[in-house]
């Protein structure tokens, strides 16, 4: 990835600041804009690597992540268009889940856009790296694009609504578990920082050990006692 490659990001809330958190690790320079100057100087000041852009510094820039709501993408574009900055020099990176990129070229077709879209949590980004992320195969051959995204993590080619589709078939199980947890525990009379410490410390890191293939003795005999427990299910079932 060459040096004098400029980027930029919009948006700096959970995921905004995920990635330049782990970008900020590899000293990777990576300006700053939120028309809130204020809260942009402060995000800055948090990161080194980091500078603030202004409005008409957008303009000059090679690649301008939109790290921002689905619904807040056109009218960004369209404020930025209007109030006169050139777009047309920037690949824009359209990372909202929910907002297909194949929408945004056909509003704005005189502008160079290219979807990433995020499978994860935010949070585990931030704290861990180790991304994945889907872009289209027409992205495949922009080097500098899929550097900046390897070095977050791994870079899938395909459908880009693949994300959306894991995110939301993974937040509904966690969800759901995390209510049946909360309520057995609740049933057996645990007291709130029992049931607090068990959704937000252990239930979690459980599961990323269980992913790895890294859990200990005891998660290692809970497993057992489930395969047992299948075991017997099926057992049964087949006797009837």
């Amino acid at each position: 990835m060459s040096d004098k490659t400029t980027w930029g990001i919009a948006g700096i809330g959970k995921l905004g600041t995920a990635i330049l958190t782990q970008w900020e690790q590899l000293q990777l320079e990576t300006g700053i804009y939120h028309p809130d100057s204020e809260k942009a100087g402060t995000v800055v000041n948090q990161f080194p690597s980091a500078r603030q852009l202004a409005q008409e510094d957008l303009a000059g820039l090679d690649y301008l992540i939109l790290a921002l709501p689905a619904d807040q993408i056109i009218p960004f574009i369209t404020d930025l268009k209007s109030s006169g900055v050139s777009l047309e020099k920037p690949v824009l990176i359209n990372m909202a889940t929910k907002m297909p990129t194949e929408e945004l070229k056909k509003e704005f077709p005189d502008l160079k856009w290219a979807g990433m879209k995020f499978v994860g949590h935010s949070e585990s980004l931030k704290i861990y790296g180790d991304g994945l992320f889907i872009t289209e195969a027409e992205n495949d051959k922009d080097e500098s694009l899929l550097n900046r995204y390897t070095a977050l993590g791994r870079v899938e080619t395909t459908d880009e609504s693949l994300a959306e589709k894991v995110n939301k078939l993974a937040t509904y199980h966690a969800v759901k578990a995390a209510r049946e947890l909360e309520k057995q525990m609740s049933d057996e009379g645990y007291s709130d920082v029992y049931r607090e410490q068990a959704l937000r410390s252990l239930m979690p890191e459980v599961i990323r050990a269980y992913s790895k293939g890294k859990l200990g003795h005891f998660g290692k005999k809970i497993v057992e006692e489930l395969d047992g427990e299948n075991s017997q299910g099926s057992s049964g079932s087949n006797s009837d």
